[in-house]
């Protein structure tokens, strides 16, 4: 324990501090005593009595031993020692031969119950060596050590319940805010599903459990706006596929009722293929969008020319725009090698071309575009179409989503087309978007960076 090292350090310092004084107060006794026994013959032993005797009683020693022996052995000379203690300092022969041979301070236990500090000392012009020694008890010193662990226990009890009511208030105070958030995260988990957004109430946005719970609302937006998402997109698919599923059951109700003729059954099996093409192409627009969504690695990255794939879906629609008297021109760039899935590439081509075409007027020219840029390359698609609205430019990607001029042109489609263009698209890690061309149309642009 290091107070009571300290305590006794400065013991022991106090004892050296009394041990010097004690031998200069001696020394200038033993001048005057050797001028006051001036003339006689050999006084050394007087003048040592002499000297040691009045030392003693003029020094104050506060309630210290203090001893006094001469020669080289120590043998005994004079000693004070205060009213009511024993009558000679625990210090056997041994340890006096050593404080007489000693020109530092010995500091040593003088006993089981004293502690003292002596030296040996040769006088100048003084024939005979002197011990002196001081010593003090050590009961005061225990019992002061004694108070302090008292009292170092007694604050350590002090400070051990502080601590204990501390820590669970902190522990309360810490703990609650986590309570509350598991009580609303509770309620929120037994409230029905529905389209309200479910938030964790935040009372201090800057500490971590506020971070926390703005996480935590951040995660439930995601949540709440992926749940939107697939109701909107079963509701929309249902949507979509109720129509041509009630023209196929129409017309086959119609077919079966009679005994038609055969003009009646050719038509009615006509419009039944064209609403099973419908849904099939739409089925098939459904299970690639499914598809890309739950394989967490769909691209298969292989050398794609991108100009000879632009070329070859141009000359396979090329028949379907000059049913309609569109032209359809191309601009390649040289050596427009890209590595990426070449299904998908081909999807986006074929189903922005088509779109082109399905929405140019008559005798319209649309413009194909392969460029190279530093970090990729471009695809841009010019039709003549009617220019979209700021609105329609935000929203044509979603999917279902029809504009104007397909609605009121009677159209066919599902709605799905540009939004597996941007699907594809992202999957690359490019963008795709719409911008209006001047003074008629619209460009849409593709841009794929390069693969790593």
């Amino acid at each position: 324990m290091q107070y009571r090292a300290f305590a006794y350090r400065a013991f022991d310092a106090d004892l050296v501090v009394n041990l010097n004084t004690l031998s200069k107060a001696f020394e200038e006794q033993l001048r005057e005593s050797r001028g006051s026994v001036a003339g006689s013959g050999d006084l050394a032993p007087l003048v040592l009595q002499r000297a040691s005797s009045t030392t003693l009683d003029d020094f104050r020693l506060s309630g210290m031993f203090a001893e006094m022996r001469q020669g080289e052995r120590g043998e005994r000379l004079l000693g004070r020692i205060p009213e009511g203690s024993p009558r000679s300092i625990a210090a056997d022969a041994g340890q006096w031969t050593r404080i007489a041979g000693s020109e530092m301070p010995v500091v040593a236990a003088f006993g089981p119950l004293y502690r003292g500090a002596g030296r040996g000392y040769t006088y100048p012009g003084f024939p005979i060596r002197v011990s002196i020694a001081v010593a003090g008890e050590l009961a005061p010193l225990e019992a002061a050590l004694e108070s302090v662990r008292r009292s170092l226990f007694q604050l350590g009890i002090a400070g051990l319940g502080l601590a204990l009511a501390g820590g669970y208030w902190l522990a309360t105070r810490t703990l609650r805010p986590i309570a509350t958030l598991t009580e609303q995260a509770g309620r929120m988990a037994a409230l029905p599903t529905s389209d309200d957004p479910h938030r964790l109430a935040i009372a201090n946005s800057e500490d971590e459990l506020g971070r926390l719970a703005a996480t935590f609302n951040q995660l439930l937006e995601r949540i709440d706006a992926s749940a939107r998402q697939v109701r909107a997109f079963v509701a929309d698919a249902a949507h979509e596929m109720k129509t041509p599923v009630a023209i196929v059951r129409t017309e086959s109700e119609l077919a079966l009722a009679d005994r038609p003729s055969v003009e009646e059954m050719r038509r009615a099996l006509g419009a039944i293929a064209s609403e099973s093409e419908r849904l099939s192409q739409l089925v098939s627009d459904l299970t690639l969008l499914a598809e890309g969504q739950t394989l967490e690695h769909p691209l298969e990255r292989r050398l794609v020319d991108l100009d000879e794939l632009v070329e070859d879906v141009v000359a396979s629609l090329r028949p379907i725009a000059a049913a309609r008297g569109v032209t359809v021109k191309v601009t390649l760039a040289e050596s427009a090698e890209y590595r990426g899935d070449e299904r998908l590439l081909r999807r986006v081509t074929i189903n922005l071309l088509e779109n082109a075409i399905k929405f140019s007027p008559p005798s319209a020219e649309i413009l194909v575009q392969v460029s190279r840029k530093p970090d990729g390359f471009a695809l841009d698609f010019l039709d003549d179409a009617e220019t979209l609205t700021e609105e329609e430019r935000e929203r044509v990607f979603d999917r279902f989503y029809r504009t104007r001029a397909a609605r009121s042109g009677g159209a066919t489609g599902s709605g799905l087309g540009l939004a597996i263009v941007q699907w594809a698209v992202r999957l690359h890690g490019g963008r795709v978007d719409v911008e209006p061309k001047v003074p008629r149309g619209n460009r849409f642009r593709v841009v794929l960076p390069r693969a790593g």
